[in-house]
């Protein structure tokens, strides 16, 4: 457990999701585009 000085407490896990979110989002939609890309690549060099 975790005490903040506004008195909030939050669990490691909690913790952990709250520092990783907007890094983890930007990290899927990054992979996300580049795996759609080398897809559409591959897909139009077959046809």
């Amino acid at each position: 457990m975790e005490k903040h000085v506004d008195g909030k407490i939050e669990s490691s896990v909690e913790t952990w999701q709250g520092f990783m979110d907007r890094p983890v989002l930007a990290v899927l939609t990054v992979s996300t585009i580049l795996a759609v890309g080398v897809l559409a690549v591959l897909w139009s060099t077959v046809i």
